[in-house]
């Protein structure tokens, strides 16, 4: 029972902290755990409109309580073999309380680093892996706050696109007018390949940020790449060589986005760009023109 008990907690240990590294540690990937998660909240989500505004935050919240209780049921299936025997109680009767109750408990205090001090380790081998643990709780809270660090300066960025591609739709700047000179339309179509491209990277490096739904438009990156979409046609249908070549330049970009799209999210499908793109803002509750 002891040796059970104790592979079992270790495995659910491991499992934690395995997805915790590969969601925060270790760029274009994510773990498991986390991205089933966030695949089983955006599939919920879809079925209620109200829900994929707020199904990321959740879905954050959620993962980072899952992470919580493995860890925590982990350290105390790793004590409970050692329930009562080889702890100290202070003004406790330990035949009080069950002995998994007891591990859960300490196992929470220990992660939390509470120190309550009703009950102590006395055996040498758990006073070694209660600071442990107490170090595990302190790696889950900087991991956390960590995730948020990450995720919203990408999603400030990917807010920050939307808002330029739609104030250059409405003002018509996407159309390429006659009147709009060369030089300030391929600098244009730079600057939107160089956000499209910085868009790809934030969805390499933080793949969570695609289940933030916008409601309003005018914040929807996923909305506003149609306004780019439009942009490229325009310039590699200009009569001038610069509008062109930057024109060739936002077709790769977004070609890319496309590719890192369909790669990384399986319910993202489509046979060419426009396709995909398409198919990912009909996903956040928005239509192409």
């Amino acid at each position: 029972m002891t040796v059970v008990s104790t592979i079992a907690g270790v495995l659910l240990i491991v499992v934690a902290l395995n997805d915790v590294f590969h969601t925060l540690l270790r760029p274009a990937s994510t773990g498991r755990l986390t991205t089933y998660m966030f695949r089983a909240a955006w599939s919920v989500s879809h079925r209620r409109p109200a829900l994929p505004t707020v199904g990321g935050p959740l879905t954050i919240l959620v993962t980072i309580g899952v992470w919580i209780v493995l860890v925590t049921v982990g350290w105390a299936l790793i004590y409970l073999p050692h329930f009562p025997d080889g702890f100290s109680y202070s003004d406790l009767d330990p035949n009080d309380y069950h002995p998994f109750v007891e591990a859960l408990t300490y196992s929470l205090v220990a992660l939390t680093t509470l120190g309550l001090g009703d009950v102590v380790p006395a055996e040498p081998l758990i006073r070694l892996l209660s600071p442990l643990e107490a170090l595990t709780g302190f790696a889950l809270l900087s991991a956390s706050v960590s995730w948020f660090m990450q995720l919203y300066p990408a999603l400030a960025r990917r807010r920050a696109l939307a808002v330029e591609l739609t104030s250059l739709h409405r003002s018509g700047i996407t159309a390429l007018p006659p009147e709009l000179p060369p030089g300030r339309a391929a600098s244009v179509i730079a600057s939107v390949g160089r956000a499209i491209a910085e868009l790809t990277a934030d969805l390499v490096q933080n793949t969570e940020i695609f289940y933030f739904a916008e409601r309003d438009e005018r914040l929807s990156a996923a909305r506003a790449v149609g306004y780019a979409m439009e942009l490229r046609d325009q310039a590699l249908q200009s009569g001038n060589g610069e509008v062109r070549i930057e024109g060739a330049f936002l077709e790769q970009g977004l070609d890319e986005l496309a590719r890192v799209l369909t790669d990384q999210y399986a319910h993202v499908t489509g046979e060419s760009t426009d396709a995909v793109l398409r198919a990912v803002a009909g996903s956040h509750g928005h239509q192409l023109s």
